[in-house]
């Protein structure tokens, strides 16, 4: 297993590379030096000598293929100089980021997976009836209504009329808590329809395999059949599913981070788009494209570890 990781990492470097390629057409080359220019300068010193000067400064005049490789050795070497908005350093603007994306994403999308799973294995118990239509019906309606819907009645009625959240705010720690509570159960309620149907499918393929009839034959409780049976043998598309969402937790909390005022990595992402704040953009690349590497990789090890069958080579 050492050497599989072993391999897997080295092929962190291409991936990198790629993705920084993608980065570099799309924002230099397809978007714009001028604009990005444009955006860096005051509204008072948009000069034809002040844009030199700005090129000359970040290495704008050089030849592309210079400037990719220069964007490059600063991604893998962590250094993306100074944020051009806010004049901080843009690893300290990371550091101070994804914390707070994490506060908000993980707790809520721990209790969602687990809420999902148990609704899951109860519809499958009950499977064909009263209670199984009523949750897959739920989850229908549930997947039918969008994240902005729900944000903008939670804050109309939970906390303007009802008063039972803030609004919108944010402070650090453990009062942070009570500005993430309604965000928390907002993302549980419009992920968990998406989630309790995947899981009962999946679980369903597994009900109706032969270990399990002949688990019942023997006199097994339903109870023992499901917990100590199904959802092992099911773990590992349940892994799958799990495990490749948590990359994209820290950008996909966007609505609720603009909505909520929580200064998140995509909070900080959009305002870095709209104002062409390359360094940040590429910091907020590398952490994407290391987390998903990560997690894939992890994937995979946890296959290793759940289904002794899996081999990593």
């Amino acid at each position: 297993m050492l050497s599989y990781i072993i391999r897997r990492m080295l092929h962190v470097v291409p991936i990198v590379l790629g993705a920084a390629l993608v980065f570099f057409i799309i924002f230099n080359v397809i978007g714009g030096q001028e604009k990005y220019i444009y955006n860096m300068l005051p509204q008072k010193s948009r000069t034809p000598e002040q844009f030199e000067l700005i090129r000359e400064r970040y290495g704008l005049d050089k030849p592309l293929i210079v400037q990719y490789l220069e964007m490059v050795k600063s991604m893998l070497t962590f250094d993306f100089g100074r944020s051009e908005t806010r004049k901080l350093p843009v690893n300290l603007l990371i550091k101070r980021h994804v914390p707070v994306s994490a506060a908000l994403t993980f707790p809520a999308f721990t209790l969602e997976i687990f809420t999902a799973l148990g609704l899951a294995a109860l519809a499958v118990s009950r499977r064909g009836q009263r209670l199984d239509k009523l949750l897959t019906l739920l989850s229908v309606v549930g997947m039918s209504i969008s994240m902005l819907v729900l944000i903008m009645l939670g804050q109309q009625f939970l906390a303007y009329r009802l008063g039972l959240f803030p609004i919108s705010g944010w402070e650090r720690g453990i009062g942070a808590v009570r500005y993430l509570l309604l965000p928390w159960l907002l993302w549980v309620l419009v992920t968990i329809g998406y989630d309790v149907r995947f899981f009962r499918t999946v679980l369903l393929e597994e009900i109706h395999k032969d270990y399990v009839r002949t688990a019942k034959a023997k006199g097994v409780r339903s109870r023992d059949i499901m917990f100590r049976h199904v959802m092992r043998n099911a773990l590992i598309p349940i892994l799958t599913y799990v495990v490749i969402q948590i990359p994209f937790l820290l950008t996909g909390t966007l609505l609720l981070e603009r909505f909520f005022g929580i200064p998140g990595i995509g909070d900080l992402m959009v305002n870095a788009i709209s104002s062409y704040d390359f360094p940040v953009l590429k910091a907020a690349v590398l952490v994407f494209t290391l987390f998903f590497i990560a997690f894939t990789l992890l994937t995979d090890i946890l296959y290793a570890l759940v289904d002794p069958r899996v081999r990593l080579r």
